[in-house]
């Protein structure tokens, strides 16, 4: 009985994880979209990397996290995954949206 609820509890826990995931990459890609918005509307280059730094910074780590989590629960990848490429590939993902915010506050029209 207790192994069943520990199943059970891991399956919760996993689906409000996701859950809460989804609802932020909702509002990130809202904001995403208004700053595109925003260098079509101005033909700015500022904008546009901006609006790719914060797609990297918020968007790419999220959408990395469900894909290696559900390509690696079905492809049977072990552990190293999870606690040694996929934070080191977000990290990177985070780098170069920074980098790009930096850029834009530094670049010239």
């Amino acid at each position: 009985m207790l192994l069943q609820f520990g199943v059970a509890q891991a399956y919760t826990d996993y689906l409000i994880h996701l859950a809460v995931t989804l609802i932020a990459m909702m509002l990130a890609l809202y904001i995403v979209f208004q700053a595109f918005r925003g260098y079509r509307r101005n033909d700015s280059q500022r904008i546009l990397f901006l609006a790719i730094g914060l797609a990297l910074l918020t968007l790419a780590p999220f959408a990395l996290s469900i894909l290696g989590a559900s390509l690696g629960n079905s492809l049977g990848l072990g552990p190293r995954l999870y606690t040694f490429y996929l934070p080191v590939a977000s990290r990177l993902l985070e780098i170069c949206g920074l980098g790009c915010i930096l850029y834009s506050l530094f670049i010239r029209n």
